[in-house]
């Protein structure tokens, strides 16, 4: 099978591999990593047909462009070598017009190399002109590097031509999903908040989803919509649920008024792959049948800028709320009114996180996705942390994909149902969190640590407070 180069940005080098997975399983291609190294500024991949480089040129927003592979080598005598006993490789582009574009990765070219590296490859004997601008056939010279850090202009002379492979190929596309990570910034966005999920972790978790033309993709805990964008544009019908409806329509009210995420799914182009949005909480929810949901994707909010919060009373209240239902001067109860607010308590993370899994295990198709962001402190994560439940198995590669902020890190969880029937809606009750293991969870009362610097906890299992009680959900 043909090779290919992937030229791959160097940002968010531990979600890579994973999201080449899912396009490769979202289209249903094999995908072979040949690179020894798989985390450099070039990917070597091989693939069965030309039509799976288009999948990763329409859905890898990490990836920068893709060229077919005709030589790679650590010296140039040895690449022009391999490519003169390959004269074959030319004679369908020899009459065509053509251009070769020298690029690397970690280094900037100084003064004429450039020119001195295209005038090397003049016995390619290719007649059909130079063309600059829109040439027939785009060859690419590519000069991958390791990363050093330089402060001199000599050296930088010093590292010119001290590459570690460089690689030869026809360009065959630039990719067409990178563009979109600047289409949709949130700094240009309709409508976004706070807590709006920056566009390119959005697509990122959007390809994990397996999202295509078809497929169903909840959030429930939307907030303002920046994974549902993601998940639409890929063609994907979607809906968002959030406790808060403000945090997806916006302050505005009226009939005339259009929502938030609405308006920016407008702007984006697909309003029409929006289902609805609705107003609740997740654990008392609306929602009666399961095993129709393709893909939940998410993104709960843990307390640093937005604590998650579900209805229920604050053990800690100074004056107990009534237990009767309060009924107003007309005779009504207080409940009934569109304008009624409940009480809310916080909803610890280590709660909710065991039951979006559950959630996940009810409402999600056979070998439909959870994909959701779990923020761990660095130091103390472990694999023990993700919650086990029957029927659904967590899926990574490596590690896993991890945002790496020092202290903390926010790490992106896919799993999988492996169940083939829906099982039972969960009870979504408080768990006895120092009785779930010798060892508390990373991501327990996260935002407390978040606020407190990560410092040491004083032992190993402290008093933990309930979900009333915590102090990192205002």
């Amino acid at each position: 099978m043909p090779l290919y180069i992937l030229r791959v940005s160097l940002d968010h080098l531990t979600f890579r591999l994973p999201s080449l997975l899912s396009i490769s399983q979202t289209f249903d291609f094999p995908i072979r990593f040949v690179s020894e190294d798989k985390f450099r500024g070039i990917l070597v991949v091989e693939l069965a047909h030309k039509k799976d480089v288009q999948h990763l040129i329409d859905r890898g927003t990490l990836i920068m462009w893709i060229a077919e592979l005709y030589a790679q080598a650590e010296t140039y005598d040895d690449l022009h070598a391999q490519l003169r006993e390959r004269p074959d490789l030319f004679d369908e582009y020899r009459q065509r017009t053509f251009k070769i574009t020298p690029e690397a990765a970690n280094y900037h070219f100084i003064g004429s190399r450039p020119l001195e590296i295209v005038k090397s490859f003049a016995y390619l004997d290719m007649r059909g002109g130079v063309e600059l601008e829109n040439p027939e056939v785009d060859f690419v010279v590519f000069e991958d590097y390791d990363s050093e850090t330089i402060h001199t202009h000599e050296q930088r002379l010093a590292r010119d031509g001290r590459f570690r492979t460089v690689y030869f190929g026809r360009r065959i596309g630039f990719s067409r999903a990178r563009p979109l990570v600047k289409e949709q910034s949130v700094k240009t966005r309709a409508y976004y908040g706070n807590t709006s999920m920056e566009a390119e972790m959005g697509f990122l978790m959007a390809n994990q989803t397996l999202a295509r033309t078809g497929k169903i993709i909840y959030d429930p805990f939307a907030g303002t919509g920046s994974m549902l964008y993601a998940c639409a544009t890929f063609g994907a019908y979607v809906m968002g649920s959030d406790i808060d409806g403000r945090q997806m329509r916006g302050k505005s009210k009226g009939p005339d008024v259009t929502p938030g995420m609405l308006r920016a799914a407008a702007q984006y182009g697909v309003a029409d792959k929006f289902l609805d949005l609705l107003t609740f909480d997740v654990t008392r929810s609306p929602i009666r049948r399961g095993g129709w949901v393709d893909a939940i994707i998410t993104d709960p909010p843990y307390g640093v800028r937005a604590g998650a919060k579900r209805i229920g009373k604050k053990s800690t209240r100074k004056t107990p709320l009534r237990e009767d239902p309060y009924v107003l001067e007309d005779g009504t109860f207080a409940h009934t009114k569109s304008t009624y607010v409940p009480p809310f308590r916080p909803y610890e993370l280590v709660n909710l996180t065991l039951d979006l899994v559950l959630l996940a295990r009810y409402l999600l198709v056979p070998r439909g996705r959870l994909v959701f962001f779990l923020p761990t402190v660095t130091e103390e994560y472990d694999a023990i942390d993700i919650p086990v439940v029957e029927g659904m198995r967590e899926l990574k590669v490596g590690d896993g994909s991890v945002q790496d902020f020092g202290k903390w890190g926010r790490r992106l969880i896919t799993m999988e149902k492996t169940a083939e029937d829906d099982g039972e809606m969960p009870k979504f009750e408080d768990q006895d969190i120092n009785s779930l293991a010798d060892k508390l969870p990373a991501h327990h009362d996260f935002a407390r640590r978040y606020y407190e610097r990560f410092a040491p906890r004083n032992n190993s299992t402290p008093d933990v407070p309930t979900d009333g009680e915590s102090a990192g959900s205002s």
